[in-house]
């Protein structure tokens, strides 16, 4: 699924998530989409199948990164926005105003927004006190992008890049079928050095690993106390300071019922998978060569200084941060 909104994307993760999952598929076969958003009339799908022959290490460095997404898909869409689904019966802004919505959130997409150190960046953020989402995400994404550079380099120079015409068939497609063709984004059109490909596949990989777990992780923590979001409103919000009252708060509150509903719903999507692999760990053997396999230990280590720095940090914190300590989040969407 997809839950995009302006928040996620512009000013911290929220409640927005965009789901990446990409692999190579030959030209002679036909695309298909693995997934589509809410609803697939309106917001992007940057989901493509088939593995090819050629550039086979990107596929097989992506495809655990795909794992259950979906199953998750195919879920949300038969509970949360059927004709009966969640959004229908326990939320103000329903079905049809949430196609709006995504279309709006997802309008103002940019590959930079997709970009943790751009991100960062465009937004002034670098120097704010505390912000352990920046911190903690920067750590992460630079950890991952050494090992995906690493990993390409391995197998591609700048001019095996440039001259990959399935590589780029691949990217095409995601501009066209995944509705990025506004060129004002900033998706990049073609790639000209193995750096800009790693950047593109780490991006990939931080979406659905450390972006998912900042913006899904904490769901239950902060919206287990309604009043914090709550769903939906019985009466209008006040539209003069100060004439809020007890009384009137409890009568805009959502009823008992959506009350329950929603805790039940973040609770779930905040829940562990039953089985799990967090970022780093691949159940199957993907590489057979000594330098990838090198690398994969190596990320791993990195990755365990990591988990190390953040819980030492979050040992002086009162409220401490852990959404982005690898040991939590996982290699793929899984819910």
């Amino acid at each position: 699924m997809l839950l995009s909104s302006s928040f996620s994307t512009q000013h911290a993760p929220t409640i927005g998530l965009l789901y990446l999952a990409c692999s190579y598929h030959p030209p002679s076969l036909p695309s298909m989409l693995l997934s589509r958003s809410f609803s697939s009339q309106h917001a992007p799908t940057i989901l493509l199948p088939y593995q090819a022959a050629l550039s086979l290490f990107i596929f097989q460095l992506l495809v655990p990164h795909t794992r259950y997404n979906l199953q998750i898909n195919i879920m949300a869409r038969n509970l949360l926005v059927s004709a009966n689904g969640y959004f229908v019966k326990f939320t103000a802004i329903g079905n049809d105003s949430m196609t709006i919505f995504l279309k709006r959130a997802a309008s103002s997409l940019t590959y930079s927004s997709l970009c943790l150190p751009d991100n960062i960046k465009e937004r002034g953020m670098e120097d704010i006190p505390n912000y352990y989402y920046r911190d903690d995400g920067l750590k992460m994404w630079d950890i991952i992008y050494k090992f995906v550079f690493g990993l390409v380099s391995h197998y591609y120079s700048d001019q095996d890049v440039q001259e990959d015409k399935e590589l780029h068939a691949w990217l095409t497609e995601i501009r066209e079928k995944g509705g990025l063709e506004n060129r004002q984004a900033g998706f990049p059109e073609s790639f000209c050095t193995v750096g800009e490909l790693a950047k593109f596949v780490t991006m990939v990989i931080f979406t659905v690993s450390g972006q998912h777990a900042a913006v899904n992780n904490g769901q239950f923590d902060f919206g287990g106390y309604m009043p914090n979001f709550p769903s939906s409103l019985r009466c209008p919000p006040p539209r003069q300071k100060g004439s809020t009252t007890k009384d009137s708060i409890l009568e805009t509150l959502p009823d008992v019922k959506t009350t329950v509903n929603t805790m039940a719903i973040v609770y779930l999507l905040s829940e562990d998978s039953s089985d799990r692999y967090p970022l780093g760990h691949y159940p199957e053997e993907l590489f057979s060569e000594e330098t990838p396999q090198k690398l994969m230990t190596q990320f791993k280590i990195a990755l365990q200084d990591l988990e190390r720095s953040i819980e030492g940090r979050n040992k002086t914190l009162d409220l401490p941060y852990t959404y982005l300590n690898p040991r939590t989040v996982d290699n793929s969407i899984a819910i």
